[in-house]
């Protein structure tokens, strides 16, 4: 799906998806434990049942046309290569894709015109992003001036600048079940990828365990985020929590994860 406002184009990825989606790739874990609470039960039971719904990304680096944020990761994968036209070495890369902050505009922002058209496919629930790995909050987080409402950002100063809570509510005015995806890695924080080293891979740059009070306050920095969408944005009917991955693989026992 393709937006084009006034000044800037901007691309917004949208995957439709049913619930066998959900199950081919996840095994059970062998420590899951199946929920008891009956309020619990009767919530998964509906979300089973709605089947079809909408899944957008949408960010800063829509002006661009690029995968969301994962141009960023130092690592050799297809889907972290950057295109030299928007920077030479890494770091003047990086420092290009932060600056679409001060470029982002999209004026002709219209959440309406989206869940109509959700809604005519037939769709039942919407799972927006509020955060990708990139750090940029596409909500008005007050943890952090990278944020689609913080003045560096044009955007800020039109009547639906937080476009989480827009979207949120629009949808929600039409019935759906609403969804925040909430990514836990932040590359943007200096308590994640902290600047007094390089990044390596999509982890923690540092040791937790050597500098306890800087994962401390990246915990905190998370935490807070999270009770934000949560207390501020109406009823959140799933939490998608992404970047299982937090912290270093060789920590990682995929029979309890």
């Amino acid at each position: 799906m393709f937006i084009r406002p006034k000044t800037k184009t901007l691309f917004l990825s949208s995957l439709l998806f049913s619930s066998a989606f959900f199950s081919q790739a996840h095994n059970v874990s062998e420590g899951y434990q199946k929920p008891t609470d009956p309020l619990v039960i009767k919530n998964l039971e509906n979300w089973q049942d709605l089947k079809f719904g909408l899944f957008m990304h949408w960010g800063t680096y829509s002006q661009w046309g690029i995968v969301e944020s994962w141009s960023l990761c130092p690592e050799d994968e297809s889907w972290t290569q950057r295109k030299p036209e928007h920077g030479k070495s890494y770091y003047e890369y990086l420092k290009n894709y932060e600056n679409l902050q001060t470029t982002f505009n999209p004026t002709q922002f219209n959440p309406q015109k989206w869940a109509d058209a959700a809604k005519k496919a037939g769709m039942k629930y919407v799972v927006f992003t509020t955060k990708h790995h990139d750090g940029f909050a596409m909500f008005d987080t007050q943890e952090s001036d990278y944020k689609i409402t913080s003045p560096k950002t044009p955007f800020s100063r039109n009547p639906k600048a937080d476009v989480t809570k827009e979207i949120f509510n629009t949808f929600r005015n039409e019935g759906f079940k609403i969804g925040a995806y909430f990514s836990k890695p932040d590359w943007h924080s200096d308590d994640y990828w902290w600047s007094y080293f390089p990044p390596k891979d999509r982890n923690v740059n540092y040791d937790p365990k050597k500098y306890p009070e800087r994962w401390e306050n990246f915990k905190k920095f998370t935490f807070n985020q999270l009770n934000e969408i949560t207390s501020r944005y109406g009823k959140i009917d799933i939490l998608w929590l992404d970047g299982g991955w937090v912290r270093p693989f060789n920590t990682i026992d995929p029979k309890v994860e």
